[in-house]
């Protein structure tokens, strides 16, 4: 499940643009790179929201994990358990 996720997460970050292929993609920060800005942030939340029929909250979005694509792929994964 991890996979998909990851895949689905990394999948909507590329919208924007390719990932830099010499990066540790689980620490990657998408919103200080520019990949999701503020204007685009609620429609990547509702994306995933819809994607696995979660419900990300304002403490998600305020963590430090929710900022990069492993701390991501991890919040997800536990609404999801």
């Amino acid at each position: 499940m991890s996979e998909k996720i990851r895949n689905f997460v990394i999948s909507a970050i590329e919208k924007k643009g390719k990932l830099p292929k010499d990066c540790d993609i689980d620490s990657f920060n998408y919103i200080d790179s520019g990949y999701v800005d503020s204007m685009g942030i609620i429609k990547f939340m509702i994306s995933i929201e819809a994607e696995f029929n979660i419900e990300l909250t304002e403490s998600n979005m305020e963590s430090p994990e929710f900022k990069t694509i492993g701390g991501l792929v991890g919040i997800i994964k536990n609404k999801i358990a």
